[in-house]
Protein backbone atom coordinates (compact mmCIF):
# COMPACT_ATOMS: atom_id res chain seq x y z
CA UNK A 1 0.00 0.00 0.00
CA UNK A 2 1.12 3.24 -0.90
CA UNK A 3 -0.52 5.05 1.79
CA UNK A 4 -2.64 8.06 1.78
CA UNK A 5 -1.72 10.71 -0.91
CA UNK A 6 -1.22 14.51 0.27
CA UNK A 7 -1.05 17.74 -1.01
CA UNK A 8 -0.10 21.34 0.06
CA UNK A 9 0.72 24.85 -1.82
CA UNK A 10 1.82 28.14 -0.28
CA UNK A 11 2.62 30.73 -1.94
CA UNK A 12 5.02 34.09 -1.66
CA UNK A 13 5.33 37.89 -3.32
CA UNK A 14 8.50 37.84 -5.18
CA UNK A 15 7.98 41.37 -6.64
CA UNK A 16 11.49 43.51 -7.02
CA UNK A 17 12.19 46.70 -5.99
CA UNK A 18 10.84 49.49 -8.27
CA UNK A 19 14.11 50.45 -10.64
CA UNK A 20 14.80 46.89 -11.59
CA UNK A 21 15.28 46.37 -14.88
CA UNK A 22 12.92 43.93 -16.46
CA UNK A 23 14.06 40.85 -19.00
CA UNK A 24 12.84 39.47 -21.58
CA UNK A 25 13.47 41.88 -25.29
CA UNK A 26 16.91 43.97 -25.88
CA UNK A 27 16.34 47.20 -24.06
CA UNK A 28 16.68 48.92 -21.00
CA UNK A 29 13.40 48.75 -19.10
CA UNK A 30 13.62 49.91 -15.36
CA UNK A 31 10.52 49.37 -13.63
CA UNK A 32 8.42 52.38 -13.12
CA UNK A 33 5.21 50.66 -11.11
CA UNK A 34 3.89 47.48 -10.00
CA UNK A 35 0.77 46.49 -11.94
CA UNK A 36 0.42 42.92 -10.11
CA UNK A 37 2.53 41.20 -7.52
CA UNK A 38 4.83 38.39 -8.96
CA UNK A 39 4.64 35.40 -6.82
CA UNK A 40 6.65 31.82 -6.51
CA UNK A 41 3.95 29.75 -6.19
CA UNK A 42 4.97 25.91 -4.48
CA UNK A 43 3.20 22.67 -4.66
CA UNK A 44 4.41 19.84 -2.09
CA UNK A 45 3.04 16.27 -2.79
CA UNK A 46 3.55 13.42 -0.53
CA UNK A 47 2.56 9.65 -0.54
CA UNK A 48 4.38 6.48 1.55
CA UNK A 49 7.67 7.67 1.61
CA UNK A 50 7.60 9.63 -1.66
CA UNK A 51 7.89 13.54 -1.78
CA UNK A 52 7.70 15.78 -3.71
CA UNK A 53 7.52 19.50 -4.89
CA UNK A 54 7.01 21.38 -7.90
CA UNK A 55 7.73 25.33 -8.18
CA UNK A 56 6.31 27.77 -10.63
CA UNK A 57 7.51 31.24 -10.51
CA UNK A 58 6.38 34.63 -12.17
CA UNK A 59 9.51 35.25 -13.82
CA UNK A 60 10.86 34.86 -17.29
CA UNK A 61 13.23 31.67 -16.65
CA UNK A 62 15.12 30.00 -14.37
CA UNK A 63 18.54 28.66 -15.71
CA UNK A 64 20.40 25.91 -14.15
CA UNK A 65 22.67 27.43 -11.82
CA UNK A 66 20.18 28.70 -10.25
CA UNK A 67 17.53 25.88 -10.34
CA UNK A 68 20.77 24.26 -8.52
CA UNK A 69 20.44 27.11 -5.27
CA UNK A 70 17.11 26.73 -4.94
CA UNK A 71 17.27 22.93 -4.96
CA UNK A 72 20.06 22.94 -2.04
CA UNK A 73 18.51 25.38 -0.05
CA UNK A 74 15.22 23.58 0.18
CA UNK A 75 17.08 20.39 0.97
CA UNK A 76 19.29 22.42 3.45
CA UNK A 77 15.49 22.94 5.22
CA UNK A 78 13.26 20.28 4.25
CA UNK A 79 13.98 15.98 3.54
CA UNK A 80 12.55 16.26 0.15
CA UNK A 81 15.14 15.26 -2.30
CA UNK A 82 17.05 17.79 -4.09
CA UNK A 83 16.28 15.60 -7.31
CA UNK A 84 12.57 15.79 -6.42
CA UNK A 85 12.08 19.08 -6.69
CA UNK A 86 11.06 20.91 -10.03
CA UNK A 87 11.38 24.59 -10.49
CA UNK A 88 9.30 26.06 -13.49
CA UNK A 89 8.49 29.55 -14.74
CA UNK A 90 5.71 30.79 -15.82
CA UNK A 91 8.06 33.37 -18.76
CA UNK A 92 6.49 36.79 -18.65
CA UNK A 93 8.46 39.09 -20.11
CA UNK A 94 7.58 41.54 -17.43
CA UNK A 95 10.15 40.41 -14.69
CA UNK A 96 12.75 40.57 -13.04
CA UNK A 97 16.18 39.05 -14.82
CA UNK A 98 17.17 35.58 -13.66
CA UNK A 99 19.56 34.47 -16.52
CA UNK A 100 22.58 36.60 -18.11
CA UNK A 101 21.94 37.08 -21.65
CA UNK A 102 24.36 39.00 -24.01
CA UNK A 103 22.08 42.10 -24.96
CA UNK A 104 18.89 41.07 -23.17
CA UNK A 105 20.15 41.55 -19.65
CA UNK A 106 22.61 40.60 -16.43
CA UNK A 107 21.01 38.33 -13.90
CA UNK A 108 20.11 39.96 -10.89
CA UNK A 109 22.22 38.10 -8.41
CA UNK A 110 20.72 40.38 -5.28
CA UNK A 111 17.51 39.31 -6.28
CA UNK A 112 18.08 36.14 -6.61
CA UNK A 113 19.92 35.83 -3.40
CA UNK A 114 17.88 38.05 -1.43
CA UNK A 115 14.25 37.40 -2.97
CA UNK A 116 13.65 34.52 -5.34
CA UNK A 117 15.99 31.98 -3.31
CA UNK A 118 14.81 32.86 0.38
CA UNK A 119 10.78 33.50 -0.71
CA UNK A 120 10.94 29.86 -2.56
CA UNK A 121 12.31 27.91 0.40
CA UNK A 122 9.84 29.81 2.63
CA UNK A 123 7.24 28.66 0.39
CA UNK A 124 8.43 25.52 0.25
CA UNK A 125 8.04 24.68 4.17
CA UNK A 126 4.99 26.18 4.52
CA UNK A 127 3.17 23.91 1.81
CA UNK A 128 4.77 20.94 3.57
CA UNK A 129 3.51 21.90 6.67
CA UNK A 130 0.14 22.52 5.27
CA UNK A 131 -0.28 19.06 3.35
CA UNK A 132 -3.72 17.33 3.54
CA UNK A 133 -5.41 14.47 2.73
CA UNK A 134 -6.71 15.30 -1.08
CA UNK A 135 -8.51 13.44 -4.27
CA UNK A 136 -7.85 14.80 -7.35
CA UNK A 137 -9.99 16.28 -10.74
CA UNK A 138 -9.04 16.71 -14.13
CA UNK A 139 -10.94 19.52 -16.56
CA UNK A 140 -9.75 20.63 -19.92
CA UNK A 141 -11.26 23.01 -22.64
CA UNK A 142 -10.03 24.75 -25.96
CA UNK A 143 -8.35 27.85 -25.37
CA UNK A 144 -7.43 30.13 -28.58
CA UNK A 145 -5.84 32.43 -26.29
CA UNK A 146 -2.64 31.49 -28.37
CA UNK A 147 -1.55 31.40 -31.58
CA UNK A 148 1.72 30.37 -33.43
CA UNK A 149 3.64 33.13 -33.62
CA UNK A 150 5.92 32.38 -36.52
CA UNK A 151 3.94 34.42 -39.33
CA UNK A 152 4.92 34.48 -43.26
CA UNK A 153 4.70 37.36 -45.44
CA UNK A 154 3.89 37.06 -48.95
CA UNK A 155 7.57 35.94 -49.62
CA UNK A 156 7.52 33.42 -46.85
CA UNK A 157 9.72 35.21 -44.68
CA UNK A 158 8.95 34.96 -40.97
CA UNK A 159 7.94 37.87 -38.48
CA UNK A 160 6.59 37.91 -34.99
CA UNK A 161 2.94 37.95 -35.18
CA UNK A 162 0.16 35.73 -35.93
CA UNK A 163 0.00 32.64 -38.16
CA UNK A 164 -3.33 30.77 -38.15
CA UNK A 165 -2.06 28.26 -40.69
CA UNK A 166 0.85 27.40 -37.73
CA UNK A 167 1.15 24.41 -35.05
CA UNK A 168 -0.48 25.28 -32.09
CA UNK A 169 -1.27 23.18 -29.12
CA UNK A 170 -5.25 24.70 -28.10
CA UNK A 171 -5.76 22.31 -25.16
CA UNK A 172 -6.23 23.73 -21.37
CA UNK A 173 -5.89 21.68 -18.52
CA UNK A 174 -6.71 22.19 -15.29
CA UNK A 175 -5.59 19.99 -12.31
CA UNK A 176 -7.93 20.36 -9.25
CA UNK A 177 -7.42 19.11 -5.35
CA UNK A 178 -9.86 18.78 -2.66
CA UNK A 179 -9.84 17.29 0.71
CA UNK A 180 -11.61 14.41 1.49
CA UNK A 181 -14.23 16.61 2.80
CA UNK A 182 -14.74 18.66 -0.25
CA UNK A 183 -12.59 21.52 0.29
CA UNK A 184 -10.63 23.10 -2.42
CA UNK A 185 -6.92 22.85 -1.42
CA UNK A 186 -4.69 24.07 -5.24
CA UNK A 187 -5.65 23.88 -9.06
CA UNK A 188 -2.90 23.79 -11.40
CA UNK A 189 -3.54 25.10 -14.84
CA UNK A 190 -1.41 24.11 -17.63
CA UNK A 191 -1.56 26.12 -21.06
CA UNK A 192 1.80 27.14 -23.55
CA UNK A 193 1.91 30.83 -24.52
CA UNK A 194 4.36 33.35 -24.23
CA UNK A 195 3.46 36.23 -21.59
CA UNK A 196 4.35 38.91 -24.13
CA UNK A 197 0.95 40.78 -23.84
CA UNK A 198 2.32 43.91 -22.03
CA UNK A 199 4.72 44.47 -24.25
CA UNK A 200 7.95 46.61 -23.30
CA UNK A 201 6.17 48.16 -20.78
CA UNK A 202 7.82 49.16 -17.84
CA UNK A 203 5.38 47.73 -15.07
CA UNK A 204 5.86 44.58 -13.56
CA UNK A 205 3.18 41.73 -14.11
CA UNK A 206 2.50 38.05 -14.56
CA UNK A 207 1.21 39.00 -17.74
CA UNK A 208 -1.99 37.45 -19.40
CA UNK A 209 -2.10 34.74 -16.75
CA UNK A 210 -2.64 36.68 -13.69
CA UNK A 211 -5.94 37.32 -14.18
CA UNK A 212 -7.21 33.89 -15.35
CA UNK A 213 -5.02 32.55 -12.09
CA UNK A 214 -6.64 35.72 -10.05
CA UNK A 215 -9.95 34.82 -11.38
CA UNK A 216 -9.48 30.76 -10.58
CA UNK A 217 -8.67 31.68 -7.52
CA UNK A 218 -11.24 33.93 -6.45
CA UNK A 219 -14.37 31.30 -8.25
CA UNK A 220 -12.76 28.50 -6.75
CA UNK A 221 -11.58 29.77 -3.34
CA UNK A 222 -8.19 27.32 -3.86
CA UNK A 223 -5.11 28.52 -4.38
CA UNK A 224 -4.11 28.15 -8.24
CA UNK A 225 -0.84 27.90 -9.86
CA UNK A 226 0.12 28.19 -13.67
CA UNK A 227 2.20 25.93 -15.61
CA UNK A 228 3.25 27.40 -18.66
CA UNK A 229 3.88 24.51 -21.66
CA UNK A 230 4.85 24.70 -25.30
CA UNK A 231 5.48 28.42 -26.04
CA UNK A 232 8.45 28.60 -27.76
CA UNK A 233 5.99 29.49 -31.29
CA UNK A 234 3.20 30.30 -29.53
CA UNK A 235 2.25 34.16 -28.25
CA UNK A 236 -0.96 35.80 -26.90
CA UNK A 237 -3.64 36.06 -29.68
CA UNK A 238 -3.98 39.95 -28.99
CA UNK A 239 -6.65 41.90 -31.09
CA UNK A 240 -3.87 44.74 -32.31
CA UNK A 241 -3.01 41.46 -34.54
CA UNK A 242 0.16 40.30 -33.36
CA UNK A 243 1.50 38.31 -30.29
CA UNK A 244 3.24 41.41 -28.65
CA UNK A 245 1.20 44.50 -26.86
CA UNK A 246 1.95 47.50 -28.64
CA UNK A 247 5.31 49.79 -27.95
CA UNK A 248 4.97 53.34 -27.10
CA UNK A 249 7.71 55.99 -27.29
CA UNK A 250 7.82 59.86 -26.40
CA UNK A 251 9.18 62.92 -27.83
CA UNK A 252 12.97 61.70 -26.87
CA UNK A 253 12.32 58.28 -28.81
CA UNK A 254 12.19 56.91 -25.04
CA UNK A 255 10.10 54.10 -24.07
CA UNK A 256 7.12 55.03 -21.81
CA UNK A 257 4.42 52.88 -20.28
CA UNK A 258 1.09 52.65 -22.23
CA UNK A 259 -1.74 51.05 -21.15
CA UNK A 260 -2.20 47.49 -20.41
CA UNK A 261 -5.58 46.87 -22.77
CA UNK A 262 -3.91 43.93 -25.12
CA UNK A 263 -3.03 41.85 -21.77
CA UNK A 264 -6.06 42.80 -19.88
CA UNK A 265 -8.37 41.54 -22.87
CA UNK A 266 -6.71 38.35 -23.38
CA UNK A 267 -6.35 37.51 -19.66
CA UNK A 268 -10.08 37.60 -19.12
CA UNK A 269 -10.63 35.18 -22.14
CA UNK A 270 -7.99 33.12 -20.36
CA UNK A 271 -9.73 33.29 -17.42
CA UNK A 272 -13.36 31.92 -18.78
CA UNK A 273 -11.56 29.50 -20.68
CA UNK A 274 -9.85 28.18 -17.22
CA UNK A 275 -12.88 28.26 -15.80
CA UNK A 276 -14.74 26.35 -18.21
CA UNK A 277 -11.96 23.43 -17.96
CA UNK A 278 -12.79 23.49 -14.64
CA UNK A 279 -16.14 23.14 -14.19
CA UNK A 280 -15.88 20.58 -17.01
CA UNK A 281 -14.28 18.49 -14.19
CA UNK A 282 -16.98 15.48 -13.18
CA UNK A 283 -15.43 13.47 -10.76
CA UNK A 284 -12.85 13.90 -8.27
CA UNK A 285 -10.95 10.14 -7.31
CA UNK A 286 -7.60 9.29 -5.10
CA UNK A 287 -4.52 9.69 -6.46
CA UNK A 288 -1.78 7.47 -6.96
CA UNK A 289 1.33 9.47 -6.80
CA UNK A 290 4.90 8.85 -8.84
CA UNK A 291 8.19 10.29 -10.41
CA UNK A 292 9.89 9.23 -13.06
CA UNK A 293 14.02 9.34 -13.03
CA UNK A 294 16.58 9.27 -15.72
CA UNK A 295 18.61 10.77 -17.90
CA UNK A 296 17.86 12.07 -20.96
CA UNK A 297 21.08 12.65 -23.45
CA UNK A 298 20.80 15.93 -26.17
CA UNK A 299 24.39 15.47 -28.67
CA UNK A 300 25.54 18.55 -29.80
CA UNK A 301 27.34 19.57 -32.86
CA UNK A 302 31.16 20.04 -33.61
CA UNK A 303 32.05 23.10 -32.49
CA UNK A 304 33.72 25.65 -34.96
CA UNK A 305 37.23 25.54 -35.49
CA UNK A 306 38.97 28.47 -34.25
CA UNK A 307 39.93 30.05 -36.93
CA UNK A 308 36.19 29.91 -38.08
CA UNK A 309 35.28 31.43 -34.71
CA UNK A 310 37.90 34.13 -35.22
CA UNK A 311 36.94 34.97 -38.61
CA UNK A 312 33.08 35.30 -37.58
CA UNK A 313 33.78 37.35 -34.46
CA UNK A 314 35.92 39.79 -36.47
CA UNK A 315 33.07 40.67 -38.59
CA UNK A 316 30.78 41.00 -36.02
CA UNK A 317 33.64 43.06 -33.97
CA UNK A 318 34.05 45.44 -37.04
CA UNK A 319 30.07 46.60 -37.01
CA UNK A 320 29.37 49.97 -35.33
CA UNK A 321 26.28 48.52 -34.21
CA UNK A 322 25.54 44.57 -33.11
CA UNK A 323 21.22 44.13 -32.36
CA UNK A 324 19.19 41.35 -31.69
CA UNK A 325 20.65 37.89 -32.04
CA UNK A 326 24.30 39.50 -33.26
CA UNK A 327 25.02 40.05 -29.39
CA UNK A 328 24.26 36.79 -28.53
CA UNK A 329 26.54 35.30 -31.63
CA UNK A 330 29.26 38.04 -30.52
CA UNK A 331 28.93 36.76 -26.83
CA UNK A 332 28.94 32.86 -27.50
CA UNK A 333 31.93 32.89 -30.43
CA UNK A 334 34.01 35.46 -27.75
CA UNK A 335 33.57 32.27 -25.68
CA UNK A 336 34.26 29.73 -28.06
CA UNK A 337 37.58 31.48 -28.61
CA UNK A 338 38.65 31.71 -24.81
CA UNK A 339 37.88 28.07 -24.67
CA UNK A 340 40.18 26.94 -27.43
CA UNK A 341 42.71 29.62 -26.28
CA UNK A 342 42.56 27.93 -22.83
CA UNK A 343 42.77 24.78 -24.04
CA UNK A 344 39.48 23.84 -22.27
CA UNK A 345 37.58 20.27 -23.56
CA UNK A 346 34.10 21.00 -25.40
CA UNK A 347 31.15 19.44 -23.87
CA UNK A 348 29.52 16.18 -26.56
CA UNK A 349 26.28 16.36 -25.33
CA UNK A 350 23.93 18.03 -22.70
CA UNK A 351 22.49 15.45 -19.71
CA UNK A 352 19.11 16.31 -18.64
CA UNK A 353 18.49 14.69 -15.32
CA UNK A 354 14.82 14.28 -15.95
CA UNK A 355 11.73 14.03 -13.26
CA UNK A 356 8.65 13.94 -14.17
CA UNK A 357 5.68 14.00 -11.95
CA UNK A 358 2.56 11.16 -12.22
CA UNK A 359 -1.03 11.93 -10.98
CA UNK A 360 -2.82 8.96 -11.86
CA UNK A 361 -3.68 9.60 -15.57
CA UNK A 362 -1.30 12.51 -15.66
CA UNK A 363 2.36 13.33 -16.38
CA UNK A 364 4.49 16.41 -15.91
CA UNK A 365 7.32 15.85 -18.72
CA UNK A 366 9.57 19.18 -18.16
CA UNK A 367 12.28 20.75 -20.58
CA UNK A 368 14.52 23.19 -20.13
CA UNK A 369 13.77 24.99 -23.26
CA UNK A 370 10.65 27.00 -24.99
CA UNK A 371 9.89 24.13 -27.58
CA UNK A 372 7.56 24.07 -30.38
CA UNK A 373 4.18 23.30 -30.05
CA UNK A 374 4.79 20.17 -32.34
CA UNK A 375 7.38 18.56 -30.00
CA UNK A 376 4.54 18.03 -27.19
CA UNK A 377 1.65 17.10 -29.93
CA UNK A 378 3.70 14.89 -30.36
CA UNK A 379 4.64 13.38 -27.02
CA UNK A 380 1.13 13.45 -26.40
CA UNK A 381 0.52 11.04 -29.17
CA UNK A 382 3.14 8.69 -28.46
CA UNK A 383 2.56 8.59 -24.31
CA UNK A 384 0.29 5.83 -22.70
CA UNK A 385 -0.70 8.35 -20.44
CA UNK A 386 -4.26 10.18 -21.07
CA UNK A 387 -2.99 13.53 -20.00
CA UNK A 388 1.02 14.31 -21.16
CA UNK A 389 1.24 18.26 -19.86
CA UNK A 390 4.87 18.96 -20.87
CA UNK A 391 6.25 22.29 -19.28
CA UNK A 392 8.71 24.72 -20.79
CA UNK A 393 11.37 26.59 -18.85
CA UNK A 394 11.55 23.84 -16.10
CA UNK A 395 15.15 22.87 -14.59
CA UNK A 396 16.67 25.32 -16.66
CA UNK A 397 16.76 27.97 -19.86
CA UNK A 398 17.97 27.26 -22.40
CA UNK A 399 16.24 29.48 -24.99
CA UNK A 400 14.23 27.82 -28.23
CA UNK A 401 13.89 24.40 -28.98
CA UNK A 402 12.64 24.10 -32.52
CA UNK A 403 11.44 21.14 -35.00
CA UNK A 404 13.62 20.03 -37.72
CA UNK A 405 11.19 21.11 -40.46
CA UNK A 406 11.54 24.71 -39.28
CA UNK A 407 15.04 25.48 -39.37
CA UNK A 408 14.88 26.14 -43.28
CA UNK A 409 12.26 28.69 -42.77
CA UNK A 410 14.51 30.31 -40.44
CA UNK A 411 13.25 33.50 -38.60
CA UNK A 412 13.52 34.80 -34.61
CA UNK A 413 13.69 31.58 -33.08
CA UNK A 414 15.73 29.58 -35.46
CA UNK A 415 18.44 32.51 -35.20
CA UNK A 416 18.99 31.67 -31.63
CA UNK A 417 18.31 28.14 -31.95
CA UNK A 418 21.48 28.55 -34.08
CA UNK A 419 23.71 31.23 -32.43
CA UNK A 420 22.82 31.89 -28.87
CA UNK A 421 24.91 28.99 -27.27
CA UNK A 422 28.30 28.27 -27.16
CA UNK A 423 26.99 24.35 -28.02
CA UNK A 424 25.00 23.74 -30.79
CA UNK A 425 22.62 20.96 -30.94
CA UNK A 426 21.84 18.90 -33.84
CA UNK A 427 18.90 19.80 -36.03
CA UNK A 428 16.87 16.75 -35.13
CA UNK A 429 17.08 17.21 -31.52
CA UNK A 430 13.47 17.52 -31.04
CA UNK A 431 13.69 13.58 -32.83
CA UNK A 432 15.82 12.87 -30.00
CA UNK A 433 14.25 14.62 -27.22
CA UNK A 434 11.21 12.84 -27.90
CA UNK A 435 12.87 9.41 -27.95
CA UNK A 436 14.52 10.09 -24.84
CA UNK A 437 11.70 10.88 -22.57
CA UNK A 438 9.32 8.62 -24.16
CA UNK A 439 12.26 5.69 -23.33
CA UNK A 440 11.65 7.21 -19.66
CA UNK A 441 8.32 6.89 -19.94
CA UNK A 442 7.48 3.60 -21.58
CA UNK A 443 10.09 1.58 -19.34
CA UNK A 444 7.81 3.07 -15.99
CA UNK A 445 4.60 1.49 -17.91
CA UNK A 446 6.43 -1.56 -18.54
CA UNK A 447 7.78 -2.11 -15.14
CA UNK A 448 4.81 -1.16 -13.75
CA UNK A 449 2.65 -2.96 -16.08
CA UNK A 450 0.58 0.74 -16.51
Amino acid sequence: MKGQFKIGCNSQIITPPLGTLLYGYVAHRPATRVHDDLRVNVVAMEQGELKGIMISADICSVPENVVAQIRQAIFDETDVLKENISVSAIHTHSGPAIKSAGGWGNANEEYINNILIPKTVEASKNALANMRDAVMGIGTSESNVGVNRRELDENGNVLLGQNPYGVFDKTMTVLSFKSLGGEPIVNLIHYGCHGTAAGRSTAITRDWAGYMVDRMEKETGAMTVYFNGSEGDAGPRLSNDRTVGDDDYNVENELIDEEMSYMEEIGMVSAIDAMRAYRAIKYYSEVSFDVIKGPVILPYKQPPTLEEAKTRFSNLDKLDKRVGVQLRDYATLKETIRMYENNEEFDTHMQINQIMFVFNSVVFVPFPFEMFSEIPLRLKEYSPFEHTLCLSNTNGANYYLPTHDQLSRGGYEIEIFLYANVYKFKDNTDDVIIVENMKLINDYRDARKY
